[in-house]
């Protein structure tokens, strides 16, 4: 059964009926069924207390589950944390940093900073046309280099890496493929085992749209077989409501560093759960992958309609357009970029203002359309674009 887009968009997003919304790389708008499962929580709080506990737990269990099925991994790997910089400070105290690390040039801030802090030697893999191809990796490559760490899209250009290439580049040379999926996540399809990933994680801010305050953190089993999760707390461990705090049996799986430990954060993973529930109940008819690629294919339907809408204005777009490494961003480079940015503003546009790391100055326009974006949302743009007169 073909999904009715624009049904999805009038009756879960009401943010859209007074915006146009193209900035879901910055974050989402809540969605009616995220909105919906977060008003149960406080309501129940409200009225309640603490006395459904257990109940606002399953809600959890079911999401884990969920997230699960979609990336392809098992339930115990994942843990809940806050964001996405919290699941890599997690994964920088888990490794040895006498390894190097390699990584894209453009790569966003979160993905090295912890890395960096605990003195990695870190090494910038450098583009090709702001795509980050096999051969880029391979030339970075030296006798100590011990990890890779690159986002699944980046931030910055929209470009979308071949996490499969990479993680087979990765197995063959004995390296750590750490991914930050934050920028695909929910919007592409995953699979840790396909795409070799060793360590993974997200937040539920921006294509998932739940809000702030909602982390994935996805780490193998097979690491905490030789390795001891890097932080617990009361919950960390078998028999936790025993309350003994002389008990030091540490589950020994990624699971257990929910909320670092202590109790999670309920109210933005239940609204995450919303948001997922959306896209598997009603996107994918009961499938949380079918939700996915559906998701995939509408985002990338987007982006080519918008592509063809402004060829003609001869502006200098910076993303990689290759359907293959194409994602939900297109980004744009002009000089006047702040100046459009202004005019969009007062016509309820919302796009992201963007700027190179060694500039002072914006001078890109970055696009990001999620699967509740239209046709109309892109003749809008391209309506006022050719206004502008900006070519």
């Amino acid at each position: 059964m073909a999904v009715d887009w624009e049904k999805i968009r009038k009756n879960y997003f009401p943010a859209l009926r007074h915006l146009t919304y193209i900035m879901a790389a910055s974050a989402s708008p809540l969605n009616k069924e995220a909105y919906k499962k977060v008003l149960w929580f406080y309501n129940d709080m409200l009225k309640y207390g603490d006395i459904h506990y257990d109940d606002f737990n399953e809600e959890l269990e079911r999401l884990r589950s969920i997230v699960a099925n979609y990336i392809n991994a098992k339930p115990d790997e994942i843990a809940f944390v806050i964001n996405t910089t919290s699941g890599m400070n997690i994964i920088a105290n888990s490794l040895d940093n006498t390894g190097e690390i390699i990584y894209p040039s453009i790569e966003f801030p979160a993905s090295i900073h912890s890395f960096k802090r605990k003195g990695f030697m870190c090494k910038k893999i450098f583009d090709n046309n702001n795509s980050y191809l096999i051969e880029n990796y391979e030339k970075s490559l030296s006798p100590n280099t011990k990890y890779v760490i690159n986002s699944y899209v980046q931030s910055l250009t929209g470009f979308r890496q071949n996490l499969e290439e990479v993680g087979n580049f990765c197995q063959k040379n004995n390296l750590y493929h750490i991914v930050n999926a934050t920028q695909g996540f929910s919007s592409f399809e995953l699979d840790v085992k396909k795409q070799k990933i060793d360590m993974l994680v997200s937040n539920g801010l921006k294509w998932p749209g739940c809000g702030y305050g909602a982390g994935i953190l996805y780490i193998k089993d097979e690491f905490f077989n030789e390795n001891v999760i890097p932080i617990s707390g009361w919950l960390s461990v078998e028999n936790a409501f025993q309350l003994n705090n002389e008990n030091m049996n540490i589950i020994n799986k990624t699971r257990s560093m929910d909320g670092f430990g202590g109790c999670p954060n309920f109210g933005a993973l239940i609204s995450l759960k919303g948001c997922f529930d959306l896209i598997k109940n009603v996107i994918g008819e009961g499938d949380i992958k079918k939700g996915v690629t559906r998701i995939q294919s509408r985002i990338l339907w987007l982006t080519s309609e918008f592509l063809k809408c402004i060829e003609p204005l001869d502006l200098k777009i910076i993303t990689p357009l290759s359907i293959g490494n194409r994602s939900g961003i297109i980004t744009i480079e002009h000089q006047n970029c702040s100046k459009i940015y202004d005019i969009f503003i007062k016509n309820k546009i919302y796009v992201t203002p963007k700027r190179y790391p060694e500039d002072k100055e914006d001078k890109l326009l970055r696009f990001a359309f999620n699967y509740y974006n239209n046709l109309k949302d892109i003749k809008k743009v391209e309506k006022l674009l050719k206004a502008l007169n900006i070519q």
